[in-house]
């Protein structure tokens, strides 16, 4: 909700600072993930690789909220 706005307002919203959720599965403590999806409004969905099916992607991928780097 947003007070004042109305259908067809444009709305800009700026994250200033944002930090991975570690991890609360023990067995990987002290480590972060995100995913991503491609379902049929993402960009790899029309990326054939065994043509003529479509598909859904989920990419997992690990986080260092020390570094910063993702795998």
């Amino acid at each position: 909700h947003v007070c004042g706005a109305e259908p067809g307002d444009v709305l800009e919203v700026q994250i200033l600072d944002i930090w991975p959720r570690p991890s609360a599965n023990p067995a990987f403590a002290g480590k972060s993930f995100g995913s991503n999806a491609a379902a049929w409004w993402g960009y790899q969905y029309n990326d054939l690789i065994d043509p003529p099916a479509k598909r859904e992607t989920i990419t997992i991928f690990e986080t260092d909220a020390q570094a910063e780097w993702a795998r």
